[in-house]
């Protein structure tokens, strides 16, 4: 028992010494992304990346510009009582160690009369910050540190919403309007304060070495006058784990991994509503190959068609992107097919009619995967039991476990992905849960840690789902491939910056939108976490139809409203789908403003109060030839509305002569730059105006 041990301890420090040596190597600069810049003088070092500056004074961030102003209310500091005072910085400084056209590596330090502090700071292009901090003694002395605090100020009008990871399933509390009262979290991974135009994310991959007193109370956001206060409890006197109480003092020297990250990531796609989206029907592919002869010749839809019938009328609704969902393989989240022939035939038929292909990967380990019997005990995720829970059931018959991307599954699966991409031709993947990083105990592979008493608490491997999605992305990006995920309560950046979409929603998938679904989703929370233009990624929501209470059209009312499209699941809801892409093309919406109903002086007002619009408008010459779409959508549950909408056309450009539903085509009244627009509960109508 003792030499297991002895191995098992040895196979994860070579892991975790694996894990730290890729990440302190330097990453490939992708586009978007813009070199990064360095500029040092006497007050400081500034970081520059696309979008963003961050300037560091001796170990913490005393500005962060994003979305054009600044974010901070004063400097990120660390606060706290040594020896019965309070800490007392005196002196610092900080000198560029490493710098390149792809990250900036900054070395500081601060000290007081008691304590030093040594801080190596990595920045990234994407704007990622990771900030190893090192607290030591002074000389010999011994100091009681007997408080530890990481405090953000960040401005209050730049912190209007807040999102959190881990949510919980069915619910939207971690994500939301950030209200009087705040927040008290225990330790969560990664946590964003901004608006509907950017913000600012924290994270840490664990509470290893922390010592709050309350488990309950770890993280604050506290507002307060003109700022909100993100405050992260490192340490504090008379903590205590389990039952274990810990000493007054700490003991010395004591090191934090925490990260920042300004939001917006990258420049927002122009031409994201022209990436048309579909998730095909199942096709058999994987559980079924061969596939069966009928698939080719008609489909039961479409029994007079030619071969390939479903393609063919996907492709005549105008889908761009078809993504093939896990049954493209027989072996769940595994990057081979059999037979490959057939799968090739289908990738070959997609790209004649004009659509890219996406191909499933996920979250997940298969026992019919061949690397099963060596492998399961060291990748997959375990619990604080050390025991792996079950999971995902599907055709051919296997149990699929979720895997950790901390393990050495990360660069298997991403070597077996572009030998994949190579072989059948696919353009990009469609990614199930991947850019989470799931709490994980699997200590095999360097995952969790012991506490004083030796309990065992998680892991979130953020730096290593980076990585993979960093490879991922510069993999398929550049040659013009995209990366979509599918999330569900996780908008942590570090891992989403390398998507060029996300899709979110299927934590509503029980039902709990049915009825009156701002309910269970205010628009609050989906300004936070389902509209992506915060983040610089684009969000598509995802909605399973539970008729009569909940249906597509129920979910584009409000989708719509954020310039987030509903994506289409097979050719049911891309027949709904279609019109609506074909609307924003023939407007030009990637041309367009887009003009959000929240916007402190609206181009459009409507009544009444159940009622919002947001516009897209394209202006003409001296108020002539201009144009706007509007997204008029009633959000009352059960209560129909006629809508009177005002336009402000001096503004906008325009006359308003005429409006017309652009679904339909029907005229609706106009004059005066007022509109009247009848609506039936929780749907939207698109007004077409000239």
């Amino acid at each position: 028992m003792k030499i297991k041990s002895f191995a098992l301890t040895v196979v994860a420090l070579l892991c975790a010494s694996f894990a730290r040596a890729q990440a302190t190597e330097s990453p490939k600069l992708i586009a978007p992304w813009t070199p990064v810049t360095v500029k040092t003088n006497a007050s400081g070092v500034t970081v520059g990346v696309w979008g963003r500056t961050q300037k560091l004074a001796n170990v913490l961030p005393n500005s962060i510009v994003t979305a054009g102003s600044e974010i901070l209310a004063a400097p990120i500091r660390l606060v706290g009582k040594v020896s019965g005072k309070p800490i007392e910085w005196k002196r610092g400084g900080n000198f560029v160690f490493r710098a390149d056209k792809s990250h900036a590596i900054i070395s500081g330090w601060q000290a007081g009369d008691d304590l030093i502090v040594n801080t190596t700071t990595r920045v990234e292009f994407d704007g990622m910050m990771r900030v190893d901090l090192v607290v030591l003694p002074q000389r010999k002395m011994t100091p009681k540190l007997e408080q530890l605090w990481l405090e953000v100020p960040i401005k209050r009008e730049r912190a209007t919403l807040f999102h959190y990871f881990p949510g919980q399933w069915g619910k939207s509390k971690n994500s939301g309007e950030l209200t009087e009262a705040g927040l008290t979290l225990g330790f969560k991974p990664f946590v964003w304060l901004g608006n509907e135009d950017g913000g600012l994310g924290w994270f840490a991959e664990s509470d290893k070495g922390w010592q709050p007193q309350a488990a309950e109370r770890v993280i604050e956001v506290i507002p307060q006058g003109h700022e909100v206060l993100l405050r992260m409890r490192l340490l504090e006197q008379g903590a205590a784990v389990g039952k274990t109480p810990l000493p007054v003092a700490v003991k010395l020297p004591v090191t934090f991994t925490v990260g920042f990250q300004a939001t917006p990531v990258k420049p927002w796609p122009k031409d994201f509503h022209e990436w048309r989206i579909w998730h095909v029907p199942q096709l058999g592919v994987g559980s079924t190959l061969p596939i069966p002869k009928e698939w080719w010749m008609c489909h039961r839809a479409f029994p007079d068609r030619n071969p390939l019938a479903v393609l063919d009328r996907g492709a005549k609704l105008g889908a761009k992107t078809a993504v093939f969902h896990e049954d493209w393989a027989p072996i769940q989240n595994y990057p081979m097919t059999f037979p490959e022939a057939d799968f090739k035939r289908i990738v070959s038929a997609c790209h004649q009619r004009g659509m890219k292909v996406l191909v499933y990967h996920g979250y997940e380990f298969s026992p019919l995967a061949p690397e099963w019997a060596e492998l399961h005990d060291e990748i997959l995720v375990k619990n604080s039991k050390g025991d792996i829970t079950p999971g995902w059931y599907r055709h051919p018959e296997q149990r699929d476990f979720k895997v950790c991307y901390g393990s050495i599954w990360r660069d298997r699966l991403a070597d077996g992905i572009e030998r994949a991409a190579k072989r059948y031709g696919f353009d990009g993947v469609y990614l199930d849960g991947t850019v989470e990083p799931w709490a994980c105990y699997n200590e095999r592979h360097g995952c969790g840690y012991r506490t004083a008493d030796g309990t065992l608490r998680p892991t979130y491997p953020i730096f290593a789902v980076r990585q993979f999605m960093q490879r991922l992305y510069g993999m398929f990006h550049p040659r013009g491939g995209l990366i979509n995920a599918h999330q569900s309560t996780c908008c942590a950046t570090p891992t989403l910056a390398f998507t060029d979409s996300y899709w979110d929603g299927e934590q509503f998938a029980g039902g709990e939108l049915s009825g009156d679904p701002l309910k269970a989703l205010p628009l609050g929370a989906l300004r936070a976490e389902f509209m992506g233009r915060n983040f610089g990624v684009p969000c598509e929501f995802l909605a399973y139809e539970r008729p009569p209470q909940w249906t597509f059209d129920h979910a584009l009312a409000f989708s719509m409203l954020h310039d987030v499209r509903v994506r289409p699941c097979g050719l049911a809801s891309l027949e709904k789908m279609s019109p609506i892409w074909n609307v924003m093309t023939r407007f030009g919406v990637g041309k367009a403003e887009w003009h959000p109903y929240w916007e402190p002086k609206p181009l459009a007002t409507a009544q009444p109060a159940s009622v919002k619009v947001s516009l897209y408008t394209r202006p003409g010459t001296k108020g002539k030839g201009g144009r706007a779409l509007l997204v008029v959508s009633n959000l009352s549950a059960d209560q129909p509305a006629t809508a009177q909408i005002t336009l402000d056309c001096a503004r906008i450009g325009m006359s308003a002569k005429t409006a017309t539903d652009a679904l339909s085509r029907e005229s609706l009244q106009c004059a005066n730059s007022k509109l009247a627009v009848p609506l039936q509960p929780m749907r939207m109508r698109m007004v077409w105006v000239e």
